[in-house]
């Protein structure tokens, strides 16, 4: 895997972070019901997050020349990701 390739993957899960920890603060103003719901929420994207850094981290040591298989799944997760958070917003409001 490319030096710029690892780049966009770290570039990619760095924002997948910021984007819980958002979350998070936005949790916060919620009503009850609804933090307690997108807190569970949250607590789920943050596994997904570990997973992908986990299985990233063990795919750049085993497989250099797979770069796409893995941008394709990254890329779906932070889809993922990014519908949950929308729902999630939908219903604080």
């Amino acid at each position: 895997m490319s030096v710029e390739h690892q780049g966009q993957v770290e570039k990619i899960l760095k924002e997948l972070g910021h984007k819980i920890d958002q979350l998070i603060v936005d949790a916060k103003g919620a009503k009850d019901d609804i933090r307690d719901d997108v807190e569970v929420k949250i607590a789920a994207l943050k596994e997904k997050k570990e997973k992908l850094e986990t299985e990233y981290s063990e795919f750049k040591h085993k497989n250099e020349g797979k770069w796409e298989e893995i941008k394709n799944h990254l890329s779906s997760a932070a889809d993922e990701i990014k519908q949950a958070a929308e729902a999630a917003f939908k219903k604080k409001g």
